[in-house]
This record gives structure tokens, sequence and C-alpha cells, in this order.
């Protein structure tokens, strides 16, 4: 009988994620990320290209051949992906809503927030 070991294991990518340090075959040693072992020569290849190409839509392109090229594999079981929702009161001003890639990350302007008070003379 294979035995397996298995591993749970959670990424925090921005929102311009890098997976080079999780899949690049460099990081498979200690002190790389790259927990799996993954080896795979067309996905190193795309993953550094990737780290030097300025355009957005090549870029692109790129991740969506590297995805192509994990899926294939199937070095890794991806469970989910969250997605960050906060909910806020009207009454507080100044809030800039976008993509959050992490939960800190909402409180990013919290200098510019504010509640809108009246003044009242003694």
């Amino acid at each position: 009988p294979r035995s397996y070991d298995s591993l749970l294991f959670g990424e925090v990518l921005e929102i311009t994620p890098d997976p080079f340090p999780f899949w690049h075959s460099s990081q498979k040693n200690d002190p790389g990320l790259n927990l799996s072992k993954y080896d795979n020569k067309k996905a190193d290849k795309i993953l550094e290209e990737i780290r030097t190409c300025s355009n957005p839509e090549v870029r692109i392109k790129k991740y969506q051949k590297f995805q192509e090229i994990i899926s294939e594999d199937c070095p890794a079981i991806f469970l989910y992906s969250p997605n960050y929702v906060y909910f806020v009161s009207d009454k507080i001003k100044g809030i800039e809503t976008g993509l959050i890639s992490q939960p800190s990350k909402r409180f990013l302007n919290i200098q510019n927030w504010y509640l809108k008070t009246k003044r009242k003379l003694k």
C-alpha cells in the first residue's frame, strides 16, 4: 500500500499575485514555500516571464497558461478563495471601497473616515 502525506496550507496573494514562491521549482528546498515540491520546467519558465512582464494583457495570458499547467499536473487541491465583505454604517463617511486581498487591508484609508456631526453651543 502507498502512503501519502497531507498538508492543509493557505496562500495569501496580493491583488497582483506572485505565485513564484509557491510553485517555482527553485523554491522546493528550505526556506522556500513550494511545499508540494512541484517541479515543472514549463511552469518555471512562465513564472519567470510573469515577473519580468509589464504588459497587463500579456501577464493575464501567462497567468492563464500557468493555471492550465497547474490544473493538468494537479500538485495540490485548491479548496476555496474567500471573498472579503464588510458592512459599514451609512453614517461613516470617507470610506473608499475596492478589492480587498487581505482582511487587514480594509483599514488602509482609516485616517479619512469621519462622522458628520453638528456643533452645539453650550
